[in-house]
């Protein structure tokens, strides 16, 4: 049945004879009509905010779905990222990034390789395991690599998982994430209870007004909640901008500001999330996947518009000695310090960033090579020229720097960075402390 169709005529119904209300003898021919179309317009606007409320309901649980398998990817990628070929799940080096990750969001989370034993989690200890797998779908997805989520009962109380493969270019899916995102899906439909109840309230509500007041208000009733439900459509899209806008006073208000307010409060969590994904939580520079991401957007830039790219790569002279010596905690003080001394020594335009280890990067828009040269030798002598003291230990650091142009050096992201990889190397070979930039071809 089509509800909007039938308050449609219903309301088409009303407003024709209220037209002739000053014919004579009016009341006599009309009223049963009138009261007929106002029972059915007070009857159907109830049933709209049944269903405007149970696609709010359905809306909240996909984006408690959608965010957590946007956050499980993310670990995922980060423990892809750590693993070594012919050993991709080390347990040693993902437990303290998921002891650290608990501490920024919360949850429990376990992973699992490719025979379904555990590896690392961040469950209490005598928890049940995420990775037990009754149904098979972690199986599955540790067969065909698709995503996959699971409602499980745990003592009477419904558990609510994602599954997610875990990746490694050499070595394809070496294992699965299973994040619980119970406290996120809980979290999302209370933040929307009060929403729903207030939809239910109007939809009431509405049916009041339709007794009382008739065709006065019916036409913007339905207005209001027909918006009310493609915003809610909207959110449930990802399309966190919108903004539910009524004309009407009182609870269709309310339900429009209690909706706002949601939808704000969830971008701000997918903020969060997206920084988290990112930043790089030690230096606090954007990580590999934002110097991919810049590196895409301006790499098109120069393509549509003819301008010069540049990229620099450098890395840190012996800077394992450093960590032998001096500890990890000085290592994890000299790495801080470069990225400041980065981030001081480059423009605003440009970006920063940490590559992975001690391996740095510096994306230069709109910039030649022969500046970019310029700038990495400054970098080069800042970084030569600093000392970098930690609890008593200072500590002398050089870097050796590859510095790559667009289109002399290649044009594509793969080309550039494997170039820029090259000339770093060709300058620690040259004997450290040195730019190179390859010859252009």
């Amino acid at each position: 049945m089509d509800l909007r169709g039938g308050f449609a005529r219903g309301t088409r119904r009303v407003l024709r004879p209220l037209k002739r209300l000053r014919e004579p003898g009016w009341l006599v021919r009309v009223g049963p009509r009138l009261a007929v179309a106002f029972l059915l317009v007070s009857a159907l606007l109830p049933v709209i905010g049944l269903i405007a409320e149970r696609e709010q309901r359905l809306a909240a649980a996909r984006d408690a779905r959608v965010e957590a398998q946007h956050l499980a990817r993310v670990i995922a990628d980060d423990v892809a990222d750590g693993a070594d070929t012919g050993r991709p799940l080390d347990p040693a080096k993902i437990r303290p990034y998921l002891d650290n990750l608990r501490r920024q969001i919360g949850g429990d989370v376990e992973i699992v390789d490719l025979r379904r034993d555990s590896v690392a989690d961040t469950m209490p200890a005598g928890a049940a395991r995420l990775g037990a797998d009754p149904d098979g779908k972690i199986a599955a997805t540790l067969r065909d690599g698709l995503v996959r989520t699971i409602t499980r009962d745990d003592a009477g109380v419904p558990l609510k998982l994602v599954v997610v493969p875990i990746r490694t270019p050499a070595d394809g899916v070496v294992g699965a994430l299973v994040l619980d995102y119970t406290a996120l899906y809980d979290q999302v439909m209370s933040a929307g209870a009060s929403s729903r109840r207030l939809t239910l309230a109007a939809g009431l509500a509405g049916m009041a007004v339709a007794l009382g007041l008739g065709w006065a208000l019916s036409r913007g009733l339905v207005r209001d909640v027909r918006r009310l439900t493609q915003a809610a459509g909207m959110f449930a899209e990802g399309h966190y901008g919108t903004r539910a806008q009524v004309k009407s006073r009182g609870e269709l208000r309310e339900l429009a500001q209690a909706l706002n307010a949601m939808a704000e409060r969830i971008a701000e969590r997918k903020a969060v999330l997206v920084d988290l994904a990112t930043t790089d939580p030690l230096t606090g520079l954007p990580n590999r996947r934002a110097l991919r991401a810049g590196l895409a957007r301006d790499l098109d830039h120069a393509r549509r518009r003819g301008t010069p790219l540049s990229l620099i790569l450098l890395d840190l002279d012996h800077f394992k000695a450093i960590n032998d010596e001096h500890g990890h905690l000085t290592g994890d003080a000299v790495l801080r310090r470069v990225g400041e001394i980065l981030q001081a020594q480059v423009r605003s335009t440009d970006l920063a960033a940490r590559h992975g280890g001690e391996e740095f990067a510096v994306l230069l828009p709109d910039t030649g090579r022969d500046s970019a040269m310029r700038t990495a030798e400054r970098v080069r002598a800042a970084l030569s020229a600093a000392a970098i003291t930690f609890q008593g230990h200072s500590v002398k650091v050089t870097a050796s720097l590859g510095v790559v142009a667009y289109p002399e050096h290649g044009r594509t992201i793969e080309d550039l960075v494997r170039r820029a990889d090259a000339a770093l190397y060709h300058a620690k070979r040259a004997g450290r402390d040195q730019v190179h930039s390859p010859p252009v071809t």
